[in-house]
């Protein structure tokens, strides 16, 4: 007791210790509520995902079975811890058969769902680089349709960036456990709603005779220094946490990409006409779940839930619908700009863009270093993106006007969901509804800034 008392009377006589230990003090409260409080979720969703394990599945139905995705290097290495802490139990609990895939290398998760088979779905345990390459892999298949509506995708916010995650889930910046949880659990709760992605392709490029092959993304094509700004974040490990805004101040006099002048074609947006559509969408036919034999001992078996069949998909009749403006090509050029992004609905700044559309977002003009800096800081702090000019469009054809050679001769590069890909003359159309994902139709987190 007396230590006790002369520890408080040092702290007593002395202001800087005092706020030392109470700032210490206050912090370690924090992390200790923290803890208790992920600790209550997860005994929450555990409790959950155990009452699904024990449901009785009906006789001659299907065990659940999930392919995961794993890219260990994601979100700097704790991809895999971060996976099998809350995520992996869950899958347990709810009596899923799991095989996980870890990715050893890039393009090796398009390379598997090239050839994707026997299994309920496949969840994607990365970020938006892993998540474009599922959806190429996929989308590339000869049998696309068949197989994507086969093959449901789970998204696991475990990457550096998690654009199209982010957009689904309503959170801005670092995922929390709970969005990471709350995914696992729209898998398990087998809650699924379509995804909306785009189609880009090269224009040039490709190997002589052969055409380019598309390249499919959730979120954005973002090209401009603000964009190369971020790639050289790791340059600057340094500083530490100050290294992200640090990389706006540095790159401000570099060799980045500061004109992206292009000449652009562009069509308005269409929800569907006589001339897009044809005339009717052909019916899909569903086939139904046989139901299992009836024998005299089946009598005496435990009742279970009827086994469900999937109904039949609403004719759309497009002969009817005329619009003037779909497939007009229209014409513009955007000149000595540094930021340019195609974007659709699957990020948290364009939520409001019709599923058939894309956003064409340009930055200002003849930007100076002071408002580049201004601008990259307040993109990092308040994780949102500002714009000077928004167009909704539908198809679009970029063709770069502007230098796209650094001046050691290398091209200039951008991204496509986080993936980089040299400037190229590209076309871009939406594909809406292309997948189906795991997830309510509403996201059920308020934004936040993590």
């Amino acid at each position: 007791m007396s230590r006790i008392s002369r520890f408080l009377g040092v702290l007593r006589r002395n202001p800087k210790k005092s706020i030392f230990f109470s700032g210490l003090f206050v912090a370690g409260v924090n992390f200790g509520n923290n803890k208790y409080e992920e600790k209550q979720m997860m005994r929450t969703f555990c409790e959950e995902a155990l009452a699904y394990g024990e449901i009785t599945q009906p006789l001659g139905e299907k065990e659940r079975h999930i392919t995961v995705l794993l890219n260990p290097a994601a979100k700097e290495g704790k991809g895999k811890s971060l996976y099998e802490q809350y995520c992996a139990p869950l899958f347990h609990l709810a009596g899923i058969k799991v095989a996980t895939v870890r990715t050893e290398h890039e393009g090796q998760a398009q390379d598997l769902m090239g050839v994707m088979e026997n299994t309920s779905a496949v969840v994607v345990a990365g970020g938006d680089g892993t998540l474009a390459e599922v959806l190429t892999g996929l989308l590339r298949r000869a049998d696309h349709e068949e197989a994507a509506s086969r093959l449901p995708l789970g998204v696991l916010p475990l990457g550096k960036t998690n654009c199209a995650t982010s957009a689904i889930w309503g959170f801005r910046g670092n995922p929390e456990p709970r969005h990471l949880a709350e995914a696992a659990m729209a898998v398990i709760r087998d809650i699924k709603r379509p995804l909306d992605v785009m189609e880009i392709t090269p224009l040039q490029g490709g190997e002589e005779g052969v055409p380019p092959k598309p390249v499919f993304a959730a979120s954005k094509v973002e090209w401009g220094a603000y964009r190369d700004a971020r790639e050289r974040n790791d340059v600057y490990w340094y500083w530490s946490v100050l290294k992200k805004y640090m990389t706006y101040v540095f790159s401000s006099y570099k060799d980045i990409s500061w004109d992206c002048s292009a000449d652009i074609e562009y069509s308005t947006p269409c929800s569907g006409c006589s001339r897009c559509r044809g005339t009717v969408k052909e019916e899909h036919k569903v086939e139904e779940t046989p139901k299992p034999p009836q024998r005299w001992w089946m009598a005496y078996l435990p009742r279970t839930k009827p086994v469900s069949t999937p109904k039949e998909e609403k004719k759309i009749d497009y002969s009817s619908i005329i619009n003037e403006e779909c497939g007009v090509v229209k014409k513009t050029t955007v000149s000595d700009i540094s930021d340019l992004s195609v974007v659709t609905r699957n990020t948290p700044e364009s939520l409001d863009i019709p599923n058939y559309a894309l956003a064409l977002k340009t930055g200002p003009t003849n930007v100076g270093s002071f408002a580049f800096i201004q601008e990259g800081w307040s993109r990092e702090w308040n994780k949102s993106n500002s714009y000077d000019a928004e167009s909704i469009i539908g198809e679009i054809t970029l063709t770069p006007t502007g230098n796209t050679k650094t001046k050691e001769g290398e091209d200039r590069e951008l991204s496509i969901d986080s993936e980089t890909f040299e400037v190229r003359p590209m076309k871009i159309k939406p594909r809406p509804e292309a997948v189906t994902v795991f997830a309510p139709l509403t996201p059920p987190f308020t934004a936040h800034v993590g």
